[in-house]
């Protein structure tokens, strides 16, 4: 039977409906386009910007290691796509009815690993406290800049997720203004803190630890889990167990804590979904919001075994296909993610 649901800490609808995963297909299984998967991969491509040898193809790395670009194991580099720059003016203007601002911003990559084929739920994982390091210098790096309001970090995994390189890599955007997105989000948090004086993300972190059955991991900093109004079929949160609205207040035991719980729940995602393609996002508060007491900063994996259709993009409520109890019991029990 299926059932609405609404996001306590969103207001977002979603409806849970299982018996459309049983519904015909004539176009077959197309949800899992992996831009081949990296294991298919050698170790090193002569064709890849991002590999060793490559590094002329980009600018000066913003961040590198170890402290050496030739033995490098990680590097942050400019975006040679940028959709911004900080080269472009950030006054706004208007014209008649129109604001727009000079497409001022940061976009930046950050190259995971040197090894081509490698994955980010298969490497060491001090090779992903690195990473989570990076994150952060860089974060904090952009998130001074007078100009930027705000910080996205993200990872595309694979074609369907808009991934165009297999080389592992995530990507770091300052922009100029805060995404609506982002916004609404923040505002929908503060009136729920204006009415009840409390962090509604606090709240639904107790709350599923007290329900227990959507849980899907959890050690002494951050909690996994799949949300009570999951959008789509395994979508997963990261939560960290103390309040905190800005990713780069994370301290150093938490880093350590957090790579090791992104990991465990990309292997889990990686085990029961045969290494599908994948979204992550890094949501954070933005600046001059005066949200430190009612925002909850976390992290979003979006597994792409479900695309959004006409109702999704004409209506903005999801129809989701698999109950998320299930989705976290299966992530839960896989015997491979320990």
């Amino acid at each position: 039977m299926s059932e609405y649901r609404q996001c306590t800490a969103t207001g977002n609808w979603v409806i849970i409906a299982p018996e459309r995963g049983d519904r015909p297909l004539d176009f077959g299984e197309t949800a899992h386009e992996v831009v081949v998967s990296a294991s298919r991969h050698p170790e090193y491509s002569p064709v890849c910007p991002f590999c060793p040898g490559a590094e002329h193809q980009s600018e000066r790395a913003s961040y590198c290691w170890p402290d050496t670009e030739g033995a490098w194991q990680l590097r942050v580099v400019p975006n040679k796509f940028a959709a911004v720059s900080s080269a472009y003016p950030p006054e706004r203007s208007h014209k008649e009815m129109h604001l727009k601002a000079g497409g001022y911003g940061m976009a930046e990559v950050l190259i995971e690993s040197r090894q081509h084929n490698e994955h980010l739920a298969l490497m060491p994982l001090s090779q992903v406290e690195q990473v989570i390091r990076a994150y952060k210098s860089r974060y904090n790096t952009m998130f001074d800049d007078g100009h930027i309001q705000c910080v996205s970090i993200f990872r595309n995994y694979g074609k369907s997720a808009g991934a165009s390189l297999v080389h592992p890599h995530s990507q770091i955007i300052a922009t100029l203004v805060a995404p609506p997105g982002v916004s609404e989000q923040i505002h929908y948090a503060k009136r729920a803190f204006d009415t009840f004086g409390r962090c509604v993300y606090c709240d639904v972190i107790e709350l599923e630890q007290q329900a227990g059955v959507r849980i899907v991991e959890e050690n002494s900093d951050f909690i996994a889990l799949c949300p009570f109004a999951s959008r789509s079929p395994y979508e997963l949160q990261i939560f960290p167990k103390r309040h905190s609205a800005i990713f780069g207040d994370i301290n150093v035991q938490e880093v350590k804590s957090f790579a090791a719980i992104l990991q465990s729940s990309l292997r889990r995602i990686y085990e029961v979904l045969d290494n599908p393609d994948y979204n992550f996002f890094i949501r954070t508060m933005p600046k001059h919001d005066g949200g430190a007491s009612h925002f909850h900063w976390y992290l979003l994996i979006l597994p792409k075994i479900q695309c959004s259709a006409g109702f999704e993009l004409g209506t903005g409520m999801y129809i989701n296909t698999t109950r998320p109890e299930d989705c976290a019991y299966s992530l839960a029990v896989t015997s491979r993610a320990s």
